[in-house]
C-alpha cells in the first residue's frame, strides 16, 4: 500500500471523526446519573469461613482431609 495514500485516508478519517465529536459538548462534567451515588465502594470485611471444609464437602471423593483425583493420562 502506498504510504501517501494511507496518510491521506488517515487524515480523512480523523477529519470525519472530528466533525462527529464537534456535535457534542465534551467540556461539561457529567451531571446525570441513574442512581444518586457514584463510585460507591463497600467496606472490606474479614469473613471467617472454613474454605477447606466447604471445599471438601463439594468434592466427589476425599480421604484424610484431601481431595482424591485420578492420575492424569498425560503423566508418566
Amino acid at each position: 500500500m502506498d504510504l501517501e495514500r494511507l496518510r491521506r485516508e488517515a487524515l480523512i478519517i480523523i477529519e470525519e471523526f472530528s466533525k462527529v465529536l464537534d456535535k457534542y459538548n465534551l467540556d461539561e462534567e457529567e451531571s446525570l446519573y441513574i442512581i444518586d451515588k457514584k463510585n460507591v465502594l463497600r467496606e472490606d470485611k474479614e469473613e471467617k469461613t472454613n474454605f477447606r471444609e466447604k471445599f471438601l464437602k463439594l468434592a466427589p471423593k476425599t480421604k484424610d482431609g484431601y481431595v482424591v483425583v485420578e492420575k492424569g493420562s498425560w503423566v508418566r
